[in-house]
């Protein structure tokens, strides 16, 4: 027996033994059990009697013990411990705005610093821990990995450098500008951290190694492998904070305090009807060249704005609809642009049938007609009769509005033969349907289709037909459409 050889007992063997057994063998197998001796060389048990079949159980069940894995599958372990992965390093804070400031310019000069503060640097990523890597087992029946190195730690992120802060200058000479030194530069970005340092994975002694295993007097042997384990990845670096924008310019050519401006409001209608409000806003104009305004060394953004005025408007509906009023709780929105002109937002539930008036400072938006979205689309097929020249079909208006939007009818017909398989229909018809050809009795539409230009046999009885109706509905400048259909035998 060569000295680096193991030879083991195989248990399924002996779990399978019945008697009578002629002989069971364990040859090199370490016996724990018998103190002082550390190997049984061989052990022969001969079956013949009903007290020897005892003890062959005996034994077999001693050999399970004994040999341990003789007989369980391949299998992978792990020897040693994985390295400690790096903690990740904290991100910078981020820098402070500057303070935005108003002041006026009067000839004296002015050293205003409405800088931002620079973010701070990230934190290092941790290195991992060493390894202290384990000895590489021996003769192990098995498949080993060697515990894996740790990853660094990742670095943090930059902090934002700081916004500078918006100034605003209020003056009535243009040459006192010059005596005003804005510094308005944005904080720099902080550093991103440097991330961690991964550490090395274990190595193995043996790579490969081979275990014999002897079954019933028939020896073969089982080859193993060890694998090196994984070095750790170095953390990845922070990120550099974004560097803070630069700050901005107002001016403002009068010293007293803006007007209070209110472009923007929102009234429901029932309150809004019949009286009047007033929207105003302060008007604005974008322009380039702050620098060469301010005292020369200024740090702020060339574009700049300047002040250009005040408008008002007042505004007022005019509720001409025959709907009562008080039952339109929603809210309307105005808006007044810088162009002086009135925007009106109505909920978009509803269809407004009105006009625009537009007098000196007012602006009137007269109510014709409202009808809700929702009762627009709320037709269904009616009664499908007639047959030939006589064919027709009708509508109903659920919602009953028709007396107030305009309504028209497109028409696809197709028929259908019946060839044992799949029913397939072909268009005999699709277009509009003529307005003479269309009935209207209030809320009832009735659309003879018996005389658009279609071969009478088509519209016999007994065909199977199928109508697709596209009603389009209109109030004003507001379209929508609808998709009936019917399928049957006229």
């Amino acid at each position: 027996m060569h000295p680096t050889d193991i030879v083991v007992c195989d248990h399924t063997w002996l779990r399978g033994c019945q008697p009578p057994c002629d002989r069971i063998f364990v040859e090199y197998c370490p016996m724990t059990m018998f103190s002082g001796f550390p190997y049984l060389w061989r052990l022969s048990l001969t079956a013949l009697t009903a007290s020897t079949l005892t003890l062959t159980s005996w034994v077999s069940l001693t050999a399970m013990d004994v040999c341990g894995t003789a007989a369980l599958a391949r299998s992978t372990r792990e020897f040693g411990r994985d390295g400690r992965h790096g903690r990740d390093g904290r991100a910078g804070r981020n820098g402070r705005d500057g303070a935005d400031q108003t002041v006026r310019a009067t000839g004296q000069p002015l050293n205003l610093n409405l800088s931002g503060t620079d973010g701070e640097d990230g934190g290092f990523g941790e290195n991992a821990e060493w390894l202290r890597c384990r000895r590489q087992p021996r003769d192990e029946r098995h498949d080993l990995n060697a515990a894996d190195g740790g990853n660094g730690g990742h670095g943090g992120n930059g902090g934002r450098g700081g916004n500078g802060g918006t100034l605003t200058v209020q003056y009535t000479d243009p040459s006192h500008l010059r005596q005003v030194l804005a510094m308005a530069g944005g904080g720099r970005g902080g550093r991103g951290g440097r991330g961690g340092d991964g550490t090395y994975g274990c190595e193995c002694d043996d790579e490969r190694w081979t275990v014999k295993v002897c079954e019933n007097g028939t020896c073969r042997e089982e080859e193993y492998e060890c694998n090196d384990g994984r070095d750790g990845a170095d953390g990845r670096n922070g990120a550099d904070g974004t560097a803070g924008n630069i700050g901005k310019l107002v001016l403002i050519n009068q010293l007293e305090p803006l007007p209070q401006a209110n472009p923007e409001q929102s009234h429901s209608v029932s309150s809004l009807a019949n009286k009047t409000v007033t929207l105003s806003r302060n008007l604005w104009e974008t322009r380039r060249g702050s620098t060469n305004l301010l005292a020369p060394g200024s740090v702020i953004a060339d574009e700049y704005q300047a002040y250009k005025g005040f408008i008002d408007r007042q505004f007022t509906l005019d509720w001409q609809a025959s709907q009562d009023l008080q039952a339109f709780t929603e809210t309307i929105d105005l808006t007044l642009r810088p162009n002086g002109q009135v925007d009106i937002d109505f909920p978009e539930e509803y269809w407004l049938l009105g006009e625009t008036v537009e007098q000196e400072t007012l602006t009137t938006y007269r109510v014709d007609g409202i009808v809700p979205v929702a009762d627009v689309t709320e037709l269904a097929m009616g009664r499908v009769d007639g047959r030939s020249r006589t064919f027709e079909v009708n509508v109903v208006d659920l919602a009953q509005r028709s007396d107030v939007l305009d309504t028209r009818f497109e028409v696809r017909y197709s028929t259908s033969g019946n060839d044992g398989r799949r029913r397939r229909y072909d268009v005999e018809f699709d277009g509009p349907v003529p307005d003479d050809l269309v009935q209207q009795d209030h809320n009832r539409f009735t659309l003879a289709l018996g005389r658009l230009p279609i071969a009478s046999q088509l519209l016999s009885g007994g065909t199977r037909a199928q109508v697709e109706l596209k009603i389009i509905r209109s109030y004003g400048s507001n379209v929508a459409e609808q998709t009936l259909t019917w399928k049957g035998q006229i």
